[in-house]
């Protein structure tokens, strides 16, 4: 990448970034651009993959699996129809059916019996026994937290707030990995390298410049005080 595209890409991540401060409109129009371009693409690539794997195979090749799902895929349509808007629950029906039974086969085995299963909460050592337990108590009372079809009393409110507790404890360690491994340390390097870091320079110089005119505007002017007459 060339020093122009080099400034260009950590001007856009600074402006980006710029809603931690506050919105302003070079935020929203990167932010649209943003969202304009991504779906541009994944816009073309979804027609280059539907042209390429379903259209030709079901209408050249007379593939009836794909034949159908190609009709399924047109029935979506049909509720821009008012008469025939019944007819769109079908592939939505078909494809919830599916998508439901194949996640939860293999969710349920692999994320709840899995980590139930436990021959013996003794392990080799002291932390695997520790960590067994963790584990099982995290994966029943994470399940429990998702019981809505029980009034909560006093055993389940409980074991529903250690899932909970679990939950968060799970999101923060996600959250932390993903930030830490994921682009925004990338993007960092970005903003710290040449020619990133003269943007970086520039963007505080700008940032302090904005922060001093806002505090000079909300400085309240000093009202004079009103005389007293001392005969009232």
């Amino acid at each position: 990448m060339d020093v122009i595209g080099l400034v260009i890409f950590s001007a856009i991540i600074l402006i980006i970034w710029t809603i931690f401060y506050r919105e302003n409109p070079l935020y929203k129009a990167v932010s649209s651009m943003s969202v304009g371009l991504m779906l541009a693409f994944w816009l073309k690539g979804g027609f280059d993959t539907l042209i390429k794997d379903v259209i030709k195979p079901a209408l050249l090749g007379f593939e009836l699996p794909r034949l159908m799902v190609l009709i399924l895929g047109l029935l979506m349509f049909m509720r821009f129809f008012p008469n025939l808007a019944y007819v769109a629950r079908w592939p939505v029906a078909i494809l919830a059916g599916i998508g439901t039974g194949i996640a939860s086969r293999g969710a349920v085995s692999a994320m709840i019996l899995s980590q139930i299963r436990v021959d013996s909460f003794i392990g080799a050592n002291l932390i695997t026994s520790i960590e067994n337990i963790l584990i099982w108590v995290g994966t029943i009372s994470t399940t429990v937290y998702f019981l809505f079809s029980r009034e909560r009393g006093k055993v389940l409110g409980t074991i529903s707030k250690v899932g909970q507790v679990y939950m968060m404890l799970s999101f923060g360690v996600v959250f932390g990995m993903s930030v830490y491994g994921s682009s925004v340390m990338t993007q960092m390097t970005y903003l710290l390298d040449y020619p990133g870091y003269y943007v970086t320079a520039v963007a505080v110089v700008i940032l302090i410049i904005d922060i001093f005119i806002r505090r000079q505007r909300k400085v309240p002017e000093d009202d004079p005080v009103p005389e007293i007459d001392p005969q009232i």
